[in-house]
């Protein structure tokens, strides 16, 4: 029993994939001055990006 565990651990390990992730985050500040005001905004963008290898035969 324990011989056929080792091996499908072993097989299963061989034929498995990969997984990566990536995170990009991005702030933008725009700032708008007239003659009496001055306004600003702040923009905040948040990107996760997935990456899916698979092992080459």
């Amino acid at each position: 029993m324990l011989i056929c565990a080792v091996a499908l651990a072993a097989v299963t390990f061989g034929v498995c994939s990969c997984k990566a992730w990536r995170t990009i985050s991005t702030t933008a500040t725009y700032v708008q001055a007239n003659d009496s005001t001055k306004s600003s905004a702040t923009i905040t963008t948040k990107t996760v990006e997935e990456y899916q290898g698979v092992k080459k035969k």
